[in-house]
């Protein structure tokens, strides 16, 4: 009965990536979302706004990291972009305030869960082509804002010839 008891350790999935490595990743949700752009939405805007949104809390995620946030700390903030864009700010994250407002409006977390999980594609009050330029400007402008930090933390890579490998993965004693 003592074992069935015993708590199982957190699992945090991604905590060997480091903090450019999470920018990284960021970087091709926004792309991927760019990328949809192009062809345009054939039944629904929710693939493009879904990829959106997690570029948007990865590029958060990797300012957590580069500020010195544990790994364990920055997943506790699960989907919570009111409180992670506060956890970022008192890091020295800065942005616009019309970006801050934006993205810590209570609509957000509602907004990101109904994108992921709501059926109904009709409709949908999110559907309009005014919010998701707002949300990809938002995005852009985190984007511009971490990747500055990003680039200032001196990313570890190697030069290959022409090729520029960027250390993605931190390995663990």
């Amino acid at each position: 009965m003592g074992d069935a008891t015993a708590k199982k350790p957190k699992v945090i999935h991604g905590k060997e990536m480091t903090a450019y490595g999470v920018f990284r990743l960021a970087e091709t949700y926004r792309m991927s979302a760019d990328a949809l752009a192009q062809i345009g939405p054939q039944m629904s805007d929710h693939p493009r706004r879904l990829l959106h949104f997690q570029a948007l809390e990865n590029y958060l995620r990797s300012f957590q990291l580069l500020g010195g946030t544990m790994p364990e700390d920055v997943r506790d903030y699960n989907h919570n972009f009111a409180a992670r864009l506060t956890a970022c700010k008192a890091l020295g994250l800065q942005l616009p305030k019309e970006v801050q407002d934006f993205i810590q409006s209570p609509k957000r977390s509602k907004e990101y869960v109904r994108i992921r999980y709501d059926y109904r594609l009709e409709g949908a009050p999110w559907q309009a082509e005014r919010t998701m330029e707002r949300l990809r400007a938002v995005v852009a402008e985190v984007e511009k804002a971490v990747d500055l930090a990003a680039q200032a933390s001196n990313p570890e890579f190697i030069m290959l010839g022409d090729i520029k490998l960027t250390k993605i993965s931190a390995s663990r004693p």
